[in-house]
């Protein structure tokens, strides 16, 4: 008999669905079942809870992070951004853009000249004269 070498946890799936499948499933499995560091107490004792919460086994600190690893690169980049201040000059931006937009609704609106209805008069009946009947001058009374 060859000899085989270990799957790891895409073993379940057999010989279906392709090495490159398997192997990427592999590595993503692993990694969330790894045992990663608090941000807290900076201790390797956090596991996920459910997709993107995971909480620390030993202070019991529970934070959002990304649906396979606690820490993603985004999250990574946004955190250095707030640290730069980037984005509290992003929020001063927006509160002046919304005190602009305020301003400008409680400005006085300028009346509007209203336009006069025309009054279309309805035209007037005209009698006409009676209909000369034949049949009824005919007629003995």
């Amino acid at each position: 008999m060859g000899r085989t070498y270990k799957v790891g946890p895409s073993g379940s799936f057999g010989a279906r669905y392709g090495t490159v499948a398997r192997k990427r499933y592999s590595t993503i499995i692993t990694g969330l079942r790894a045992a990663h560091e608090c941000p807290q107490c900076h201790i390797s004792a956090v596991k996920r809870l459910s997709v993107g919460i995971w909480v620390c086994g030993r202070c019991g600190f529970k934070f959002a992070g990304g649906a396979y690893a606690p820490r993603t690169k985004l999250g990574e980049i946004a955190e250095r951004a707030s640290r730069a201040g980037v984005a509290s000059t992003m929020l001063a931006e927006i509160k002046a853009q919304k005190a602009r937009q305020t301003e400008a609704e409680t400005k006085p609106k300028v009346p509007r000249k209203r336009r006069r209805a025309v009054k279309i008069a309805a035209p007037t009946p005209v009698e006409l004269p009676p209909a000369n009947d034949a049949s009824s001058e005919d007629k003995p009374t």
